[in-house]
């Protein structure tokens, strides 16, 4: 009972910093100026696609490097839906939502295929091949674009700094919402078992392979949200802004820095990446990724478990140091 009253009291607790921050990220448009703004819409960038690459890479432990695929196809498809409806006419005008809501479901359809095909591989052939793919779907989009429009650059209207924010913060957190309540499902728990042990979750009754493809879809699926949304950043798109290989990277690379244990890890990571990156970028312009990359390797070597398992570990080691020593047992007279 006592213990039942301990968890009460500390979910109660955690609930006040959740409403302020959320307050915070709700009225920041009227707190900060247009440059703060954009840092941060940046940070709620990268929290989402870290999220999303965690939710199925984190609990599977199959390594994806294919996330620029879906976050570009969703960047592109709503680019040139945005450019044939409202630019040209086309396609009837939809409210910009649906066509985010659209683009995720084209990274939904697109995940489904490939990975009934990838998800047959493990280990770095799994990791390669999806890299592979943000290649292959680069290729397609350049050749559509060139043959079919004649143009790389597909035209977008302009949105204010205000819809850029608030389209993605409401991406990001969609994706905690959908993600948290799905890995606190039973569809959480059979990825759990199988990135522990796919034999023993298969050998007990689990479709490994069902779980996996879906798992797959649904972060792929996020990360097209992701790219919808992130439409509103610039009025021209080009295939080699949309499928950069750093969207594949840094989600992995973020995860890992704040640790992939829990769900705070893509969080804290990608805040404490993205806030670094643009501040050695300002100040040290000419050799910040000199910077960057050494701090990334330290941290490789010495905390292999993110920022969260060193956290962890010190509040261990000082649980143990506050522990008194054994008493010697009385010799009896």
């Amino acid at each position: 009972m006592l213990k039942i009253k301990m968890v009460n009291t500390t979910k109660i607790l955690l609930i006040p910093p959740i409403l302020i921050v959320l307050i915070v990220l709700a009225f920041a448009p009227q707190l900060l100026g247009i440059y703060y703004l954009s840092v941060l819409r940046d940070v709620l960038m990268w929290t989402a696609l870290s999220l999303s690459w965690h939710f199925f890479s984190g609990l599977t432990k199959y390594i994806s490097l294919g996330s620029a695929a879906f976050f570009g196809t969703g960047w592109y498809f709503a680019a040139k839906y945005l450019e044939s409806s409202v630019t040209n006419g086309e396609y009837p005008i939809l409210p910009f939502p649906v066509v985010v809501l659209l683009a995720g479901l084209v990274c939904l359809a697109v995940a489904l295929g490939i990975g009934f095909v990838t998800l047959r591989l493990k280990g770095i052939y799994f990791a390669i091949l999806t890299f592979g793919v943000t290649m292959v779907l680069q290729g397609i989009f350049t050749w559509w674009a060139v043959t079919v429009t004649g143009t790389l650059s597909t035209r977008v209207p302009s949105f204010s700094s205000q819809t850029q924010y608030y389209s993605m913060l409401v991406a990001m957190l969609a994706t905690l919402l959908l993600t948290t309540f799905l890995r606190r499902s039973r569809f959480g728990l059979a990825l759990k078992m199988i990135g522990e042990n796919e034999e023993a979750a298969a050998h007990v009754g689990v479709n490994t392979s069902l779980y996996k493809i879906l798992g797959f879809a649904i972060s792929a699926m996020c990360m097209g949200f992701v790219g919808g949304s992130f439409v509103t950043r610039f009025t021209i798109t080009r295939p080699d802004m949309a499928f950069n290989t750093q969207y594949s990277f840094l989600p992995a690379v973020m995860t890992m820095l704040g640790g992939g244990v829990t769900v705070f890890g893509p969080i804290i990571g990608s805040v404490t990446l993205t806030l670094l990156w643009d501040y050695l970028q300002i100040t040290f312009s000419y050799y910040f990724q000199i910077i960057l990359g050494s701090i990334l390797v330290v941290i490789v070597l010495f905390m292999p478990n993110g920022i969260v398992g060193m956290v962890q570990k010190l509040k261990a080691t000082r649980l143990i140091g506050r522990k008194e020593p054994a008493k010697a047992p009385k010799m009896p007279p």
